[in-house]
């Protein structure tokens, strides 16, 4: 059976110049998980700013009328509210804020309750360097969740690299990480997960992981080039499946592959692009564990 890979579409980018940024940007967006709504909502300042509103999301994934709730700031500057029971049924909800928007909704499915230990409420794969899950651990009393800590070990130099918590409640925290290494993920396909709680205890759990990168280089306009990947935290037999999509300009042949971990990871290219627009080349690609 599969063990891990969400089949989710991400933007891999090759090497190439830097661009000057632009000189305004739409508000940030985001979008988390948690697996209740009951209860109170702790959410990171960094990703909404000053709540201006907080609206429902039905299960049709529909926005529906504002929620007259009291969004309180925290003495470490965290918001935190509670839906009112005509909430009660809500799937999600969108918090608008003067620096961003934040949507929090329910998994499709969800696993048990944490029972005293860390665990994540699905299957960890680092895409690209990027992870995102939601990690259940046993309730605590939140008083300042600033000083809520969630790290993955870097097996290189046996140092702790900190996701940023997103949202939380007493016993859950949705969390992201950027950058990470591969070396996040043992030979064994485990990854170590350390909680640290405002009073300074911590939390431990080995859980299961594996993830991948993918590498193309510059190419010349109208010149196939290679595109190639790396997967870690898999046996050699397990069998990956690449799903592409040609952005304008590009012809990516062949559009589909799969291949063994072996294989990858030996340089066995997953496909080729032939580009229209030279320099540096956007990936759109699905990638999947299918045996």
């Amino acid at each position: 059976m599969p063990s891990g890979g969400g089949g989710e579409t991400l933007l891999a980018q090759g090497g190439g110049d830097d661009q000057d940024a632009p000189s305004s940007s739409p508000p940030r967006y985001t979008e988390v998980e948690l697996t209740s709504l009951d209860g109170e909502i702790f959410i990171n300042p960094l990703y909404t700013g000053k709540v201006s509103t907080v609206r429902t999301i039905d299960k049709n994934g529909l926005i529906g009328q504002k929620v007259d709730i009291e969004v309180r700031i925290m003495t470490d500057g965290w918001r935190k509210f509670s839906l009112p029971q005509t909430a009660g049924g809500a799937y999600g909800v969108i918090v608008s804020g003067d620096e961003g928007i934040l949507k929090i909704s329910k998994p499709a499915e969800t696993g048990a309750p944490s029972g005293g230990v860390l665990k994540s409420i699905r299957k960890l794969v680092v895409e690209f360097g990027y992870l995102s899950t939601v990690f259940s651990f046993p309730r605590m009393n939140i008083l300042e969740p600033s000083k809520v800590e969630l790290g993955v070990l870097n097996n290189a130099d046996n140092k702790f690299i900190n996701g940023s918590i997103v949202a939380m409640k007493p016993d859950q925290a949705a969390v992201e990480f950027q950058d990470l290494p591969a070396t996040v993920v043992n030979k064994e396909g485990m990854m170590r997960v350390s909680l640290k709680e405002p009073g300074g205890t911590f939390i431990n759990s080995d859980i299961q992981a594996w993830g991948y990168n993918i590498i193309v280089s510059e190419t010349d306009i109208d010149t196939p080039a290679p595109i190639n990947a790396e997967v870690f935290g898999l046996p050699d037999d397990a069998e990956i499946r690449f799903d592409f999509s040609s952005l304008t300009g590009q012809v990516i042949s062949p559009s589909t592959k799969i291949l063994t971990v072996g294989e990858i990871n030996k340089g066995t290219p997953v496909s080729t692009i032939t580009t229209k627009i030279g320099g540096a080349q956007p990936l759109t690609v699905t990638v999947k564990r299918v045996r």
